[in-house]
């Protein structure tokens, strides 16, 4: 791992010698990007229902909480109907929880705020993340889901744990009805292929990968961690399943971005026959 992270850190500051100072800068350089994902059997009450979608927050060391809020805000600016969180609320230590919950109570969609836990999460304290997040009224998903009403039979919303604690994707779409389509939320997205598999799915949204967080020749792949390197950002098409990896938030390991800001996304889902 030593030897991993020396490669990584003195490639970079190659690239920054060559003029590339910018990759620092992009830590703080949200981007926002809009999904428009077409959903079969969604019903038309719910055509344009839009998700605000926040994932890998990293608090402490290397992201601080101004950033987040304004992330946070402007989350909020979209008038989501729905704010899902992906996991990777901490990075250092878990007592960071405590001031990122607040700024997350702040959010203030129509039908709530839905969470997943990340790897980092287990890592430090999974029990107290949820804890105190739920707290803030956050919906907790662990192995578990609940249906959206709108129309006929609703949308089914579903989320798994993540694959470092005890993820469970049949227990997680347990509850679903039959003939209802259903959203995913999975911190981390190579765990699409079973997902397809099993069929009932229409899309998942997943983070974990920061994009590679660092994405140039050489280095983009060192970056890219277990469970995030087959669909690592961006939108995929696997059959009827649609899969977004958001780039995250934070950073973790190493203070930079290089080619994959940060990023809060709007999905809108559509209607589709």
């Amino acid at each position: 791992m030593l030897h991993r992270r020396t490669l990584i850190a003195s490639s970079i500051g190659a690239l920054c010698s060559l003029g590339t100072g910018r990759a620092f800068l992009e830590t703080s350089d949200l981007k926002l990007e809009v999904v428009r994902a077409g959903v079969r059997g969604l019903p038309l009450a719910l055509d344009g229902f839009r998700i605000a979608v926040l994932s890998d927050f990293h608090l402490e060391p290397f992201t601080q909480i101004s950033f987040l809020k304004l992330a946070i805000d402007a989350a909020n600016a979209l008038k989501p109907d729905l704010v899902v969180l992906l996991g990777d609320y901490v990075d250092a230590t878990v007592e960071s929880i405590h001031e990122l919950a607040p700024a997350l109570g702040k959010l203030n969609p129509r039908h709530g705020v839905v969470g997943v836990l990340g790897n980092h999460d287990h890592y430090k304290g999974a029990p107290v993340v949820t804890e105190v997040l739920r707290k803030q009224g956050i919906e907790m998903l662990v192995n578990g889901g609940f249906l959206l009403p709108g129309g006929r039979g609703g949308l089914f919303l579903a989320g798994t744990d993540s694959l470092k604690g005890e993820f469970e994707l049949k227990k997680a779409l347990s509850a679903c009805p039959a003939g209802v389509p259903s959203i995913l939320l999975s911190h981390e997205p190579d765990v699409a292929d079973e997902v397809r598999e099993d069929g009932r799915v229409a899309l998942q949204l997943s983070g974990h990968s920061h994009g590679g967080q660092v994405r140039c020749a050489g280095v983009e792949r060192l970056m890219l961690p277990p469970g995030g390197r087959k669909y690592p950002f961006g939108s995929y098409r696997l059959g009827s399943l649609h899969v977004h990896t958001s780039r995250g938030l934070g950073t973790t390991g190493l203070p930079v971005r290089l080619g994959s800001p940060p990023e809060l996304t709007h999905v809108i889902l559509e209607a589709k026959a």
